[in-house]
Order: C-alpha cells, then structure tokens, then sequence
C-alpha cells in the first residue's frame, strides 16, 4: 500500500492530471516521483515560477497533438509515405510548435530562452503541408501545376458526359424505361437508373442493381468512351497526389530529429505549465531547503483550497539545532487537541509540502518556508489493516510505527496519526511514550497526533519533544484549528458530549469517574491555556502587524521609485518639446531683437518652469474635486476670465462654472487655478511670439495634461459630436493629441470613431492604445497643427 495515500497526494496528482493538455503528459505526471536531489527540485520550483509568468503573458498553449505523435512519427524514421491524415497530424505539431515559440518569445530569461531555442523552426514544415492540401486534410487542387490542369480537365469531361447522360434521362421515350431521371455513380462509372426487366431496351454496360432487385444501373454506350477518358485522369490524378505526397513525406523526413526534440520541450512544458496553473490555484510557492529545520509559514493543504473550503493557515517550526543553552532542538510536534480540530489536516499540510517540494513542486506556505530536503517519508495514518495477511488495525499501525522505528537523522520524516489507539488506553499510552522516546533519541523530524492524557506531561525540557495544541473556542463551542505551540490541547470528549446533546445526568456521572490525577490535569491545563492564549494571540497579532508595516514600506518604496523615474521621463519629454516650441518662435522673432531676446530667456528657464507647474498638476476628475469644491474661483481658458465653481465634476468630468452672468458645463481640464500668475505669465509671454496660440497651449491643470473623453454608451450620433466639439476645443487651445475611450462592445461605435477621424481635417493621424495604454478599447489621437 502506498504511504502517501493517507496524505491525499493521489487526489492531488488527479488533479494536476486534469490540468495537462495530453495523455503524454499526464502519464508522465502519474509517474512524478521523487527527484535525485535538492538542485533539482530547485531547478524545478524556479521552471515552474518561470511558467506562471508565460502563463500571465496571455492565453495556456496547448499540446494535443501529442497523443497522435507517435504514429505519425514512427512512420516518418521508416520513410514512409505519410497519408493525408498523418499529414494532418504533422500540420497540428507544426501549428502547436509556433504557438509554443510564441509565448515564449517575449520571455527574456535562461530557461524559457533554452526552450524557445530547442524548439524547431515549423514554419518550412508547414507551409510544405499547407501547399499540398487543405486544414481539413484535403488534397489542394492547386498543389502543383500538374494537378491542377488534371482537376481542370476532369471537370471539362465530367461537365461534358453530364451533359450527355441529361440528354439521355430527357428522352421522352425513355420514360418507360428509367426507375427515375437521375444519374448517379457506380464503380466509378456515371450510370442511368433502368427499371429491372427493361435493360434489354437501353444498349450499354450494366454496373449494378439495387437492393429491391427493382433497378439496375446502366452506363449507356455512348458515354463509354467519357467515362473511360475520365477514369484515366482519374488515375493521372492519384499517381500525381502520391508523387506529391511521397515528395512532402521526403522533405520532413529531413526533420525527424527537430521533431523529436520538439515533441521533448512540447511535453516538458506541458508539465510545467499544469505544475504552474496547480500552483497559482493553490497560491503556492517555492521553499528554501534546510537540513536542520522545518519552517512553515501559513502552511496549508492544498485539496482544501482546491474545494474552496475555509482555510486556517498555520506556522509550524522544527529544528534538530538547539537555539540556545535555554531552547533544545526541538524536532517532535505532539498534537493534541478536539477531535474533528484540524490535527490530521495539520499533519497532512506538512506532510504534502515536504513531498510536494522534494518531487519538485511548489508549496502551499508562504515564501520564505524551509525545508530538509527528506530522504524518506515514513506515515502512520488510516486503516492499514489487511485480511490477507491477518493483520488488525492495531497491528498494521504497530507494523508501520517499527518500521519508523528504524529511521535515524533530521533527512527523515515521520508522521503518525492517533498513535497507539486502537488498543488498551493504558498499555497505548506505554506504548506510545516509549516509541516517540526512541523517535526523539533517533533524532528525526516528526508530527505525532493523539488523544493521550498521559503524554500530555511528563517530558522534559531537554527532550525534542514539543507539545502543540489545536485551539477551541469554548464560547462558539467550535474549533479554530489555529496551533499553538508549546502548551498540550484538550481532548474535550465531555464538552464535546455536551456541544451535541449528551443528558446532563450522563456527563455529571462521567466527571465523577474521572481518576483524580485526570480532573487536576484538566484544572492545570484550563488555567495554562487562558494565560497562553493570551499570550500566543498578542504575539500573532504583532507578527501580523509587522508583516502588514513591511508589506506597506516595501510597496511605498516601490512607488516612490517609479514616480521618480516617470518623473524624469516626463520632464525630459516636456522639455524636448518646449525647446522645439521655442526655436520655431526664435524663428519668428529674428525681426525683434528685444522679442528674440525675452524668448531667449524664457527658454533658458523652461526646465525650472516646468517642474515648478508640475509639482501643482492635477491629474484626475477628482483630484479637482478635491481642489476645487463648489465656490471655488478658477480661471476659464475659453473665456480668458475667472469663473466661480457651481458642481463638482459629473461623470463625464464636466463641471457647472459662473461667469459674469454666464452658466457654462465645461470639462475639468478647461479650467486652471485663478492665482496660477507664472502659468498666465509664461502663456502672455510666448503669446507675443505666437499670436497668443500658445497661452492656451500651457493653460491647463497641469504640464502633463492630456484631454480625455469616455463615450462608452452612447450612440454613434451623440459620440461623433462630442468628438467634433473636443477637437474644436483641443485645436484652439494648441493642444496636440487627444484620448478616446470607446471601449468595444458589439465594436459599431469604434468603427465609426476610427471612421470619422480618418476623415477630420483636424486629426494628423490616429492609433489603437497597446497594453500599456487601454489596449483596443481606446483611440489616440494626434493633432493636425
């Protein structure tokens, strides 16, 4: 019987099967086993951490047309001719292959490199395939010239002896003698339908008769002669299609090493991917291997996960190394606590992550996890009892504790669950304490679980034993399956009688029948865990807390980085801009020396200018909002005047403005703060050279304004007007590009944007938004000056 079946890792490989694409590779994840050593299972985590990130790049590539590649390919190395079917085949590897090279094209890594070079160049293979026949596995008639002229001429004779036989079936005096007037094809032959017994009426070859025994198909006499010529093109045909595919079958022959080292990586990478997808279901990672430790953070069992059922994460620590003269190793968790608490799914998460990562596998904890990369796996679980070789329960249980028995280093893991159960509490008990002695003095890594009072106490500071309890939360009447190290659990059989419905009778009796030494131990361990909860619950909240404040700072830090370097970009942009501005305006202004003069200035402070208007740029619909609530005072460029805010932005970004008398609804970015005095300075300066364009070029919010519009759900009339409106608008503030988010729907409102600005006198030139910049759901455009 496999040990490992008792750690649920057969539902898991189920499931990992599930997620490959091929038989190949699911056979050869049934096959997964242990690997040689700790570098390979770390060469295996980092893969599969490599896959992910394909994985995220876009869509899963598939490998099905592996499950077909072994006949085809078996044919290929003996030279055979392949058939259209196999050939079919081929053209479906080729096609996987590209998609393959295509998701990792943009990989920039060692591995992922490794495989897109190993990978064939499958475009030759199929093109060849692709100029002989069709996707669907049908000869092209076009394949070559020969054939091509053959399926012209076949055509012309076909239409010619149809023809002919329609004459034939038209004949008034042939009514009497067709079953029908109809032609079909027997043998290969056109034939006419003759009714039995009237054969003798039409001069010609018979072919065949009809089930009934009432027709029989005849080739008239007179299109012998078409039918003979057709079948001999006919045969000209199939002679040119096998020369052909003889052809093509020699051209991949050429290939057959390519293939097969591409079969390697398609398998390989099927492997991997299904390893990557199980581990992003499970939000697994990979661990660092330590001879002398066991440290699992959040540990967690991944088929629970899987079932999207509540999952309590847990730490769990173990050393073979003592910390300190005060703190002895410690390498034996003793788990106690209620029964249905969580100790054997606790056993179960640290025994699946210590198999899982040394077959490769990422774990479900935390990163920064450690583990032995363990030798041997010992487990003691379940009903191993066997009829066949009389064993009991019990006997099973103690067969599998002897053989533990034998383990000896931290490279061994043992896992017993309910040690010693089956049998007289007492002499179990015995039993019990005196195997996890020798598994402590073997010094071996272990979880034991049990219901035992008597190993509950009794061990000593030096021993590498540590107890663990799963906690209960006696006012829900429910366990928490939270473990908390260092104080033994509580059975609570009696509360646990109680939480169900036992009679109150029946559990005063069962106390009174508890030993003395019992009900103390029950009273010690009431008091130790109200002061150790509380203890263990502030320490956990602390390390929370701390892992949130790191979390924070590494996020801020990392915000605070690319601000900087966006900054920069930016600013090196708007100052590349403002300097080409400005030597066409010295152009203008060589007539004035005192103009070319003031520009010269202007230009040598643009640097300063524009990182002074951009530590003041309001960026959103809402940072104005917040800037400027209702009563607010803003200058309104269309009108060159100050204005009082009346609303806060809609939800298009327009905002009701009084203005000496006037209500307007314009858009946020139309409006600039009214004390802005070196904004309107730099516009009145630079409007002498420019004819006053340029002041509405720099009055926006911001030096990185960029107009935007959202017309996701509205028509396509109301959407072109509101274009129309924001290129006037862009256009006399001499702005240059201009966003639109239409978003794609059923795709006629973008088609009939994209439409009108290819016709607007007003846009330069126009393109779709990439990854990075909303994708195809919007349009920028760039202004005509």
């Amino acid at each position: 019987m496999n040990p490992f079946q008792h750690l649920d890792w057969a539902d898991l490989i189920n499931h990992l099967e599930r997620l490959a694409t091929c038989e190949v590779s699911r056979e050869a994840i049934r096959d997964m086993g242990v690997l040689p050593n700790e570098e390979m299972a770390l060469k295996s985590f980092q893969e599969i951490e490599e896959s992910q990130k394909i994985l995220a790049v876009g869509r899963r590539p598939t490998m099905e047309s592996l499950d077909l590649y072994s006949t085809w390919y078996e044919r290929l190395k003996r030279e055979a001719v392949l058939k259209p079917l196999e050939l079919k085949d081929v053209r479906h590897f080729c096609i996987e292959v590209l998609d393959l090279k295509d998701s990792l094209s943009a990989m920039t890594s060692r591995w992922p490199r490794q495989m897109f070079e190993d990978l064939m160049e499958a475009r030759g293979p199929l093109s060849a395939i692709d100029q002989v026949m069709t996707a669907s596995g049908d000869i092209r008639n076009d394949a070559s010239e020969t054939l091509f002229l053959l399926f012209k001429e076949k055509q012309d004779k076909e239409r010619h002896l149809h023809g002919s036989l329609d004459r034939i079936v038209k004949k008034n005096e042939m009514t009497s003698i067709l079953q029908d007037r109809y032609v079909t094809n027997r043998q290969g032959r056109w034939v006419v339908p003759v009714k039995s017994g009237m054969q003798h009426d039409l001069e010609g070859i018979i072919h065949d008769q009809s089930h009934s025994k009432q027709t029989v198909f005849i080739e008239p006499q007179e299109v012998v002669a078409f039918n003979n010529q057709l079948a001999h093109i006919e045969g000209e045909i199939e002679e040119e299609i096998e020369r052909l595919l003889t052809e093509l079958s020699r051209y991949l022959q050429k290939h057959v090493l390519e293939f097969e080292n591409s079969k390697k990586v398609l398998q390989h990478m099927d492997v991997r991917m299904a390893q990557g997808q199980l581990a992003q279901q499970v939000h697994a990672r990979p661990c660092r291997f330590n001879s002398e430790r066991i440290y699992l953070l959040n540990v967690r069992h991944p088929l629970l996960i899987l079932q999207n059922d509540r999952v309590i994460p847990n730490h769990v620590e173990l050393s073979t190394n003592p910390q300190s003269e005060k703190q002895p190793a410690k390498h034996i968790l003793l788990l106690s606590g209620p029964n249905a608490g969580g100790k054997t799914v606790l056993l179960k998460s640290v025994g699946l992550a210590a198999h899982m990562a040394r077959c490769g596998l990422l774990i479900c904890a935390d990163e920064g996890s450690e583990l032995p990369f363990f030798e041997g796996i010992s487990v003691a679980a379940g009903d191993d009892q066997s009829v066949y070789k009389n064993l009991s329960t019990f006997a099973a249980h103690l067969k599998a504790l002897t053989q533990a028995s034998e383990r000896k280093g931290p490279q061994h893991l043992l896992l017993v669950d309910e040690i010693c159960s089956s049998t007289d509490p007492e002499e179990g008990a015995a039993l019990a304490r005196s195997f996890i002695e020798h598994f402590d003095k073997n010094k071996v890594f272990g979880i034991v679980t049990s219901h035992f009072g008597t190993l509950k106490e009794g061990w000593s500071k030096e021993s590498g034993v540590i107890y663990g309890r799963l906690e209960y939360d006696e006012l829900a009447g429910r366990p928490t399956y939270r473990l908390y190290l260092g104080l033994p659990g509580q059975s609570l059989a009696l509360k646990t009688a109680q939480s169900i419905g036992v009679p109150k009778e029946i559990l005063d009796r069962a106390l009174n029948f508890l030993h003395p030494e019992t009900q103390a131990r029950h009273r010690k361990l009431d008091e130790l865990e109200s002061l150790k909860g509380e203890t263990l619950e502030l320490r956990e909240r602390l390390r929370v807390e701390e892992k949130q404040a790191k979390d924070m700072k590494q996020k801020y830090l990392e915000l605070v980085t690319h601000f900087k370097k966006e900054k920069e970009t930016w600013l090196a942009r708007a100052i590349e801009k403002g300097e080409k501005r400005i030597d066409e305006l010295i152009e203008k202004a060589k007539q004035s020396a005192e103009n070319l003069k003031a520009t010269l200035d202007f230009k040598a402070q643009l640097p300063l200018i524009i990182k002074t208007a951009e530590k003041t740029s309001i960026q959103s619909a809402e940072d104005f909002a917040r800037a400027y609530p209702p009563g607010s005072v803003v200058y309104v460029t269309q009108l060159q005047q100050e204005g009082i805010v009346q609303s806060a932005p809609d939800s298009k970004g327009r905002v009701t403005i009084l203005s000496q008398s006037m209500r307007l609804q314009l858009g946020w970015q139309e409006l600039s703060p009214p004390t802005s005095a070196l904004k309107r300075s730099i516009g009145q300066s630079v409007s002498k050279f420019d004819g006053g364009r340029s002041g509405a070029a720099t009055s926006g919010l911001g030096a990185r304004y960029e107009r935007s519009m959202d017309l996701r759900g509205q028509r396509v009339e109301e959407a072109l007007r509101e274009i129309e409106s924001q290129l006037d608008i862009a256009i006399r503030n001499g702005e240059d590009r201009l966003k639109i988010v239409h978003g794609h729907g059923t795709e006629a409102l973008k088609k009939a944007v994209r439409t009108y600005l290819s016709r607007s006198p007003y846009v330069r030139k126009w393109k779709a938004g990439d990854g990075q910049a909303g994708g195809d759901g919007v349009t920028w455009v760039e202004l005509a000056d």
